[in-house]
């Protein structure tokens, strides 16, 4: 049976110039912390890696803290940052993704400072009034608020939610995973202070990643004994991984313009043609172009089966949920019923899709 993936927000397919990358990286075995030739030839490889990164995302390449993807990236904001303001409180918005949320929560139960939720409305997008009068009453070291929504695709006002972070003196975190090879995106444009992505979104390998930080901000690593990347993440890197990403990050941004032609001609055909019943979440606000989260009439994992028997991959939200049958937490928090919030499918798409895909995969579902 041949199969049509409709599930590039979990994960894409890798870019063959992610492959051939990684497969000539993966003749360079050194560990480029070594001073001997075979070390610098990795060392070599993992500093062309980093500047493509920087380039790309319009940093200085010193900023660019390589990580294992965007789960680690995403801990190393927060913990790195809150290590420095114990006692402070990082501010995340409802609908983050598990990695954030769980992690301000950790921080929270470890004493390291306190953990509020910042408000949505129904389209998920943050609450801004909220925002300026809690940042108002101090003591807020973060603010986290990513950039596209992983279930919705929706876009938060990250430029806004930086300025009035920095009018308080707080900082600014943004988790870019869904926008970064996707939407043009230039790190200091957002205001964001620490941004986060990963290279297995944009048709990189998984196990890649990324946090750029801001060169005055002191990022106390979290994972340690090491002085890799700058004392900021100790552990040998993986070199053919990182070659992997930047080859796929070079790809996805030329090839940006097409691509996001693309995904909004397959965004058209799926809100033309869905099935009686069936209706898009937040309709009207801004998304990224390649991702829908569809609220039905059924349950959401009962669609996920039949789809998957019929050869087609779709979703139920977050693929770090997958496995439990449990209310989509953005959902909720956009004011949706637990019932409800069991019965949405999110469909995305990317570099491999073709619009006849989008019919494939409504087929499946109705």
């Amino acid at each position: 049976m041949q199969s049509t993936y409709l599930d590039y927000a979990a994960t894409t397919p890798l870019r063959p110039a992610a492959r051939t990358a990684m497969l000539a990286a993966l003749d360079t075995f050194g560990n480029p912390s070594s001073v001997h030739r075979a070390g610098q030839a990795a060392r070599a490889m993992m500093d062309d890696a980093r500047r493509h990164l920087a380039a790309a995302l319009g940093v200085r390449a010193e900023r660019v803290v390589l990580t294992s993807g965007g789960t680690e990236a995403n801990n190393l904001a927060l913990r790195g940052v809150m290590a420095a303001a114990r006692g402070k409180v990082v501010l995340t918005s409802a609908t983050e993704h598990d990695c954030v949320r769980h992690t301000a929560a950790a921080l929270a139960a470890a004493g390291v400072g306190g953990h509020e939720l910042i408000p949505v409305d129904k389209n998920g997008l943050v609450d801004m009034a909220w925002l300026a009068t809690r940042l108002a009453k101090g003591n807020v070291a973060l603010v986290s608020v990513m950039h596209a929504n992983n279930e919705t695709g929706v876009l938060n006002p990250v430029a806004e939610v930086a300025a009035l972070a920095h009018q308080f003196g707080a900082l600014m975190h943004t988790d870019a995973v869904q926008t970064v090879g996707h939407i043009p995106v230039q790190v200091d444009d957002l205001g964001a202070d620490v941004l986060s992505l990963t290279a297995h979104k944009f048709g990189g390998p998984k196990g890649a990643g990324a946090l750029i930080v801001k060169p005055e901000i002191a990022m106390h690593a979290h994972i340690t004994g090491g002085g890799q990347e700058r004392n900021r993440r100790a552990g040998t890197e993986n070199v053919a991984a990182m070659a992997g990403m930047a080859a796929a990050l070079d790809v996805a941004i030329s090839s940006m313009p097409a691509e996001t032609e693309l995904a909004h001609q397959m965004a058209a055909a799926l809100e033309k043609n869905l099935p009686h019943g069936f209706q898009i979440i937040a309709p009207h606000a801004a998304k990224v172009p390649h991702v829908r989260l569809i609220l039905t009439p059924f349950a959401g994992e009962m669609l996920v089966m039949k789809a998957d028997m019929a050869g087609v991959c779709v979703s139920q939200g977050s693929a770090c949920s997958s496995g439990r049958v449990v209310p989509s937490h953005v959902l909720l928090a956009m004011g949706y019923s637990e019932a409800e919030a069991l019965q949405a499918v999110r469909l995305s798409w990317g570099w491999g899709s073709a619009v006849a895909d989008i019919g494939v995969g409504l087929s499946a579902l109705a």
